[in-house]
């Protein structure tokens, strides 16, 4: 989402935060408006100042980083199916994704196992903690 595009007054802010807080999003990014030169929006009145932005783009992420706190935690104890893309090095931990994870954009699962896996490999684990947004978890027995 965008915060701060030219004419957004702190009732429209507001709003925004509302659907936010109702909609409960799995992944959300929140960036200011950024003028860009020879763009319509760069012309247009009532352009917000750059501390404005800032601070709902950060009162945004503040609320979106409780709800995918919350999220996580809810995780804790749910098998998934996670595909292996490496190892952390010396460690048997495994750096994975799940379904709900795009590559380079979302957090991981961190697979703890002393199991030799191959990254592409497809394997079921077990969440067992969260760590800020990544997850934690164990090869599933079941």
């Amino acid at each position: 989402m965008i915060s701060g595009f030219p004419g957004e007054s702190q009732e429209d802010f507001q709003e925004l935060y509302r659907f936010v807080n109702e909609m409960e999003f799995d992944r959300l990014g929140v960036f200011p408006y950024s003028q860009e030169e020879d763009t319509v929006a760069a012309q247009l009145p009532d352009q917000i100042a750059e501390e404005v932005k800032a601070a709902r783009r950060d009162e945004l992420m503040e609320l979106q980083q409780a709800i995918a706190f919350e999220k996580a935690e809810a995780m804790i104890g749910k098998k998934l199916t996670v595909i292996v893309e490496g190892r952390v090095v010396e460690e048997d931990v495994y750096v994975t994704r799940t379904y709900r994870d795009a590559p380079d954009v979302d957090g991981y699962l961190f697979l703890h196992t002393d199991r030799e896996l191959m990254s592409g490999d497809f394997v079921q684990a077990c969440v067992t903690d969260f760590n800020a947004y990544d997850l934690i978890g164990e090869i599933s027995t079941e």
